[in-house]
């Protein structure tokens, strides 16, 4: 089975307080050979701050005091009506605080939460908000960080898990210098390939163009399997 790990892009806008700098979430069910219905899966989020916009502490982002109204819902955004009642038992975007590195001014959160879903659904969540830090080619962005979760069983009798990937963001590169940037993943269904694509508008699945505003005429970005 090919699996699919998608790099998301983000609108661009203007905004202040810019301190979001990426993450991912990715997911797996505690006993993927179980045969009963629902079941219960964990979600992994991980996202990088400003560290000096962002306190490293507890319930990342509200833990800080001017950020206490920033307490958002991962929201199903795709086949929503297939989500296995996860309306029932959504979950929210605080994570803690796991590591900081003060000469990039970057602090990292993470947090596993368990959903009780339905075997068989299939739908889109996101994290989806504005202020990502300040890039070359804007002042600032909105994003919209995605997982399809797919319970569906695999040919081997299990059910699915998501791949991972640990590349860290942001990715610094030199200006009119090629650069190669190693993508780093992982699936716990060790039979599966991972191939990297970007994100495409279509479907009822993902929704969300990858480059979109985002990418100017003058940055090019090529994916290499």
């Amino acid at each position: 089975m090919i699996r699919l790990l998608f790099l998301i892009c983000w609108i661009a806008f203007f905004v202040d307080g810019l301190h979001f700098n990426g993450g991912s979430i990715s997911w797996y069910p505690t006993d993927p050979s179980t045969n009963s219905s629902p079941v219960i899966v964990t979600i992994i989020q991980t996202y990088t701050w400003t560290l000096s916009a962002v306190n490293c502490d507890q319930n990342v982002p509200i833990s800080t005091p001017s950020r206490v109204n920033e307490n958002n819902n991962l929201t199903c955004i795709g086949n929503c009506s297939n989500s296995g009642n996860y309306a029932n038992s959504i979950i929210n975007i605080l994570t803690d605080c796991i590591s900081t590195s003060s000469p990039i001014n970057l602090m990292k959160s993470e947090k596993s939460k368990n959903v009780t879903l339905d075997i068989d659904c299939l739908f889109t969540i996101a994290y989806q908000d504005s202020s990502w830090r300040s890039l070359a080619n804007s002042a600032g962005v909105y994003w919209s960080i995605v997982s399809l979760i797919n319970l569906r069983r695999r040919p081997d009798g299990l059910l699915n898990s998501s791949p991972i990937s640990n590349v860290q963001s942001p990715q610094y590169v030199i200006v009119n210098q090629t650069t190669l940037i190693h993508i780093p993943t992982f699936d716990r269904n060790s039979q599966d390939h991972i191939r990297c694509r970007w994100a495409n508008k279509s479907g009822f699945i993902y929704i969300y163009n990858s480059c979109f505003l985002f990418c100017s005429n003058e940055i090019f970005f090529f994916l290499v399997s």
